[in-house]
């Protein structure tokens, strides 16, 4: 574990740089907040402490340029009483605590020693994650991988066009190119719908100090901190048509000036826009530049919805299972049969984000070794049931055909149907009789 200390104060810095080597963990330190990003750009670190009130960046900005380089690292304010409502405000942008200066060494070191374990344990789920990032066998996922591979060996900086319904996976096709690209490389995440029109400008290309009213100090943009890595430039079909002209004119000629600067700044990294749109229908309606869509088609990917590649299905539900048996502390061993049969019926509107939310449900709500049938969501279980209304209702209707097949499948054995389904002997009982089917058909 690696820890970064960031104070102007010497004597705060070399407390708390002897406190944490107790912990027989790495320490940093930095005396500004651009020594600080520095030192996150060029090497990984898990643990930033971080103080509010810097020389020449406030820690604010610095958070907020951490959290840009590193989502991961996890980063816990210094404060004075009177700037704890900037402390707050730092916990909304990412920061994961904060302390209020003077504190206790002592208190601070065994809630770090906490922290320790927790992100041992968030490391361990991301490496298990990363083991698999690109989940499936099917005939469209192994030609995914194929073009991964062919385009993180290009020697040089190009475009990568991502597309596919939302859910199908885009920016984890994204990570999976960075890695493979290199992942000591930045990989800098910007979605371009999330940002207000008025800062998009300033979020991609920074600013000088002065530029404007509020640029008190100069601002290293996104496209500056992707310097040889990857940019990934998500629901690029949201980004707004003057900056389209400017993002075109940054890939042609690869270079760009900060807002308010004179100098420019040579661009090298490679680029990953993705949209669940359909750009050419957007360009049609003339809210995307043609010219900007042929330059980041140059590898094209397209990724395929769930329901055209159910034969993912089941390698997906066990990826997710180990996950949360991991994160949750269970040791759920079995899958129903029936379950996983619903599964590959399902048409998955959501796509995979619809398939871990669900497993996640079924996770938490899990007592046993085996996931139950019980708690899937309605309009999962049946969706022939649900669009013919009966005297029964959606639900009913759906539990009542689901228990009937499984009855039959198993010659109406008990035992073996209530398996199958995920519950108990004594819950097949009550439904037999709440349905009627005490009886073989």
């Amino acid at each position: 574990m690696t820890i970064m200390v960031v104070d102007d104060e010497k004597s705060i810095r070399l407390s708390l740089t002897m406190a944490l080597k107790s912990l027989s963990v790495e320490v940093l330190s930095a005396e500004n907040g651009m020594t600080a990003i520095q030192n996150v750009r060029n090497q990984t670190i898990d643990l930033v402490i971080l103080d509010i009130n810097l020389p020449d960046i406030d820690g604010i900005e610095v958070l907020r340029q951490i959290k840009q380089i590193d989502r991961a690292c996890t980063v816990i304010m210094m404060t004075h009483l009177s700037e704890v409502k900037l402390a707050v405000e730092a916990m909304k942008l990412g920061a994961y605590d904060y302390y209020t200066k003077p504190f206790s060494i002592e208190e601070m070191l065994s809630s770090l020693k906490q922290m320790d374990a927790y992100l041992k344990d968030r490391q361990r789920l991301q490496s298990n994650a990363e083991a698999e990032a690109i989940i499936g066998e099917s005939l469209a996922m192994e030609q995914i991988k194929t073009k991964i591979e062919k385009v993180t060996r290009v020697q040089f900086f190009t475009c990568v066009l991502i597309t596919g319904e939302s859910g199908t996976g885009k920016e984890r096709v994204a990570k999976q190119i960075h890695r493979k690209f290199s992942a000591d490389r930045p990989y800098i995440a910007i979605n371009c719908a999330a940002i207000p029109k008025h800062l998009q400008e300033s979020e991609l290309f920074g600013h000088e100090q002065g530029a404007f009213s509020d640029a008190k100090h100069t601002r290293t943009g996104l496209f500056e901190l992707a310097k040889d890595g990857i940019l990934f430039l998500d629901e690029i079909g949201d980004m707004d048509l003057d900056l389209q002209a400017k993002l075109l004119r940054v890939l042609q000629e690869r270079v760009f000036r900060r807002i308010g600067g004179n100098v420019e700044i040579p661009f090298n990294a490679l680029v990953v826009a993705a949209t669940n749109k359909n750009l050419l229908q957007e360009i049609e309606r003339a809210r995307f530049r043609k010219d900007l869509y042929y330059r980041l088609n140059i590898i094209p990917i397209e990724i395929p919805p769930l329901r055209e590649r159910r034969e993912d299905i089941p390698k997906l539900v066990q990826y997710f299972v180990r996950n949360y048996n991991d994160l949750l502390g269970k040791s759920v061993v079995s899958i129903p049969e029936e379950m996983m049969h619903l599964f590959e019926r399902y048409n998955w509107p959501g796509n995979i984000r619809e398939l871990k939310n669900i497993i996640e449900r079924l996770m938490i709500l899990s007592d046993s070794e085996t996931l139950s049938l019980e708690e899937l969501p309605y309009e999962l279980i049946n969706e022939e049931a649900i669009s013919s209304r009966n005297e029964l209702s959606h639900l009913e209707q759906a539990e009542q055909e689901v228990v009937l097949r499984a009855l039959s499948k198993h010659q109406w054995n008990i035992t073996k149907a209530a398996e199958a389904l995920g519950i108990s002997r004594l819950t097949l009982r009550r439904k037999i009789d709440k349905y009627g089917i005490d009886s073989r058909p």
